[in-house]
């Protein structure tokens, strides 16, 4: 019989209590375990995610939740002993004359629980593991119940290599994952839908767990007069078509100059065609996950094209009409969109890609700026000036110049998303701050004789300096 959840938080938290902040040496052996968690079910791993597909790119899992994961692991291998040492906060210098110092230590929190989406499952579940044992915690791994084999091929790699009082991982299905946000953990981080992140804030607040939430949104791609559409397209494609849009991060809808809307459209078209020839067939081309996720699709496309949208599919021979039941869903470039248009209004999560037509850059950065924050923003062009315009004009998580989703390769670059589009930030150093507990310690060298001027009876030379203070800072800032 599995224990319950509460009996794998308690073992845990006591297990933390026993040990005491986990030196550089545990840490690092545990770092080291995770990679050969990965390494060696790489095989059951790829089995697994093609199951709970039906189809998912061999080579992307190998790429992204293989060498990916190992590759971040090796980023925190390289650097967690650096960020574990204390660092000086600098204090005023006539405190600091007397010898007085001030350090903040980062030390571990208790434990982490993690909430792993359906999408990236292996890559997603070692962020989460590696972030969380770098930072000296004991982590719980909730996996989705949508990737039902991952998860269960998961579990079985991690009881290999880890004690559950060290790194747990739990299946099961929505209830399961209810009951585990509602657990009394140090902190909670959750991958997933705005609706789904807004459920899981509330039942941390319970309990006052503070919360890291990678949620998503609309992340637009802004595309400036001075861009080359062959390259735009290349790019756009390939990242909307990787794992057929089901990535958190994936362009969701293209703002174009309107003189260039058609011609963006047949290079998206033929960029494709190039990717993917065959695509219906392609093993590398990643299907929806389920039926929910097609019938989606499908009330989505049926929404715009009722409402006076185009429709452009790569392969050319689907239609509305003889779109797939299941599986790989084809590719669909949406023109002649409209606002009050479903796949304007939210997330797409899938291989559909809106194409609207504006102005200019001002009127694009307008309509980004009037929607939610989105997690990430693109902009494709050769002007610098725009580029920084761009970069700083809305709020969002990223902003990528000249390509789409290419910020998740990189494990230092902090990650995470504003309003609702997520909150707090992970991985690499951002990751290891956000699972520690900032303390901060101040050493206080001053003589006796120093600190007693400051405690009552005041004499009048006290008051005298003080009053002195006050008239300068009043001169300062220009105040009766």
């Amino acid at each position: 019989m599995k224990p319950s959840l509460e009996d794998i938080l308690a073992g845990q938290r006591a297990a933390f209590r026993a040990e005491g902040f986990a030196p550089a040496g545990t840490r690092r052996d545990r770092l080291t375990r995770l990679a050969r968690v990965v390494l060696s079910h790489e095989r059951a791993f790829v089995d697994a995610l093609q199951e709970d597909f039906g189809n998912r790119s061999p080579f992307a899992t190998r790429a992204g939740d293989i060498l990916g994961s190992v590759a971040a692991i090796e980023y925190h291998l390289a650097h967690f002993e650096g960020w574990m040492q204390p660092e000086r906060v600098p204090l005023p210098p006539e405190v600091e004359a007397h010898g007085t110092f001030a350090e903040v230590h980062y030390q571990p929190l208790g434990v982490l629980g993690a909430i792993i989406p359906w999408n990236g499952p292996v890559l997603m579940a070692c962020l989460a593991a590696m972030g969380g044992l770098a930072a000296g915690n004991r982590v719980m791994l909730k996996m989705s119940e949508l990737a039902p084999a991952t998860g269960a091929a998961f579990e079985t790699a991690v009881a290999r290599y880890f004690d559950r009082s060290e790194l747990a991982v739990v299946n099961g299905d929505a209830s399961v994952a209810a009951a585990f946000s509602s657990l009394p953990f140090d902190h909670l981080l959750f991958t997933g839908s705005t609706a789904t992140g807004r459920k899981v804030a509330l039942a941390a607040a319970e309990n006052l767990v503070p919360v890291t939430l990678e949620l998503g949104g609309k992340s637009p791609v802004i595309v400036g007069d001075s861009a080359d559409l062959k390259t735009v397209a290349g790019r756009l494609v390939a990242g909307k078509l990787a794992s057929a849009g089901q990535v958190c991060v994936s362009p969701d809808y293209v703002l174009a100059p309107e003189s260039k809307v058609d011609a963006l459209v047949e290079q998206c078209r033929h960029a494709a065609a190039d990717i993917f020839p065959h695509m219906m067939q392609d093993i590398d081309y990643t299907s929806l996950i389920d039926r929910h996720a097609n019938e989606r699709m499908k009330a989505l496309l049926a929404d715009a094209s009722r409402k006076g949208a185009c429709l452009d599919f790569v392969p050319g021979d689907i239609t509305l009409e003889n779109l797939p039941a299941s599986g790989r869903f084809p590719f669909a470039i949406i023109t002649n969109v409209t606002d009050d248009m479903e796949v304007m209004q939210e997330e797409i999560f899938g291989p559909l890609l809106p194409i609207v037509g504006v102005s200019g850059v001002s009127e694009a950065l307008d309509r980004v700026s009037d929607g939610e924050h989105p997690l990430s923003a693109y902009y494709f062009g050769d002007d610098g000036q725009e580029a920084a315009r761009v970069a700083r004009a809305f709020q969002t998580g990223s902003v990528v110049i000249n390509d789409v989703r290419c910020q998740l390769t990189y494990e230092a670059l902090p990650f995470g998303g504003v309003g609702k589009s997520g909150m707090g930030r992970y991985r690499g150093r951002a990751g290891f701050v956000t699972f520690s507990n900032r303390k901060t310690v101040l050493h206080q060298k001053a003589s006796e004789a120093v600190l007693a001027r400051g405690r009552p009876p005041y004499s009048q030379q006290a008051h005298d300096v003080i009053a002195q203070a006050v008239a300068l800072k009043k001169a300062q800032y220009e105040v009766d």
